[in-house]
């Protein structure tokens, strides 16, 4: 029997694999793809924080300190920092090194195997594994659900809730205009309803870009769009789709990501950031928060839900506070109309404010950024009240 079965080779599933293995616990990582990182579902856009927190880094394609938001009625805004704010990376390359720290730990790697259920037994988990070679089970202690924002560990487990979810679409471009070191932004309904579209520079007139929305009834039509509306036609009109992405985003925090010997990390624990739809940092701080309630639960061996509660205080403190401030943000995103997103683009301009923005502008944190932008200029409150509920 194993100590911990992790299931999805994503960041926070091996992260949480990585240490694990590394206190000496027997592990196994079930990543139901061929090859860890693959396909890619991410824009890959990390802050250097992020490296700073695995303690190693990988290679960057380019480094961001500057950003253009394009919205409504031709309204528009330039940013630049004065240090780099983001970084380009190679996700699926990210997804890789993380994976190869769990396997050089110890942990069992098993790519191309899909968990399909699981069962309990008298002494804790049976789960149901899949793969060419056919079905079997795995016996462990626990079971960590990293398997994205369709968790079928956390459906299993009784942890399913209702969330908002957002479809992204994406691909890498040949032809593409942007500025390098700047990230473009694009808002609005037509464009994307209720989140945002972006581009990115990966090289020499090369790009990612991408949108996140509601689900829309004819999704490839929609993502086509983006080439010939408003502002992005503008850095599009000439580029071409050498590569597809898509993905699902989640928001919202399971409360809670545990059961009785089930940990939930990463997007399968609602650990995406509501203002931008990133959730590799933050799934890096969930599992480190579960690799420390499972390291517990081992040593005492015990593994039922009063064992592994401390698990949703450790989210709340370390990472939970931030997620709540974001959510806030976003409803108060979602009450602008596109004249009003136009209007605080242009406030947006003011000196003081823009300084403001360059100063503290935080993928991570965005409620640092947000805070800086009211007390610089406290009229934007009247476009959305909602802006001032989690600083209060």
């Amino acid at each position: 029997m194993l100590d911990a079965l992790v299931i999805g080779a994503g960041p926070s599933g091996s992260r949480t694999a990585w240490n694990l293995a590394e206190a000496g616990y027997s592990t196994a990582l079930v990543e139901e793809h061929e090859i860890v990182g693959e396909p890619c579902q991410c824009a890959g856009l990390v802050t250097p924080r992020t490296f700073e927190y695995l303690g190693y880094r990988r290679p960057v394609q380019q480094e961001m300190s500057g950003a253009r938001l394009w919205g409504p009625k031709d309204s528009f805004l330039s940013f630049q920092a004065p240090e780099t704010k983001a970084l380009v990376i190679d996700r699926p390359d990210l997804d890789r090194s993380i994976a190869n720290k769990a396997e050089d730990a110890g942990a069992d790697l098993m790519p191309g195997h899909r968990y399909l259920g699981h069962r309990r037994t008298d002494n804790g988990i049976a789960a149901t594994v899949t793969s060419k070679k056919g079905k079997f089970e795995i016996e462990t202690k626990l079971l960590i659900g990293s398997d994205g924002p369709a968790s079928r560990v956390a459906r299993d487990s009784g942890l399913s809730g209702k969330r908002e979810v957002l479809a992204a679409f994406g691909a890498d471009v040949e032809g593409y205009q942007g500025i390098e070191n700047h990230v473009d932004l694009f808002v609005g309904s037509e464009l994307a309803p209720r989140f945002f579209g972006w581009g990115i520079p990966t090289g020499t007139n090369e790009g990612r870009i991408g949108l996140a929305t509601v689900l829309p009834d004819r999704p490839k039509n929609f993502f086509r769009d983006f080439f010939h509306k408003g502002a992005p036609s503008k850095l599009l009109g000439g580029a071409k789709i050498v590569n597809r992405v898509s993905g699902l985003i989640p928001f919202g925090t399971r409360n809670p990501s545990y059961s009785d010997n089930v940990l939930l990390t990463g997007d399968a624990a609602g650990m995406a950031k509501p203002t931008s739809g990133g959730g590799i940092y933050s799934g890096l701080i969930s599992a480190d928060a579960a690799f420390e309630v499972a390291d517990q639960a081992l040593q005492a061996e015990k593994f039922d839900s009063k064992t592994l509660s401390p698990y949703q205080k450790l989210l709340q403190k370390r990472i939970g506070g931030e997620l709540s401030k974001g959510h806030h943000l976003r409803r108060a995103f979602l009450s602008l109309t596109d004249d009003q997103l136009a209007d605080i683009i242009t406030i947006l301009g003011e000196p003081k404010v823009r300084d403001a923005i360059e100063k503290t502008g935080d993928l991570d944190y965005a409620s640092l950024a947000a805070f800086s932008v009211l007390k610089a200029q406290p009229k934007l409150v009247k476009f959305a009240p909602l802006f001032l509920k989690p600083f209060i």
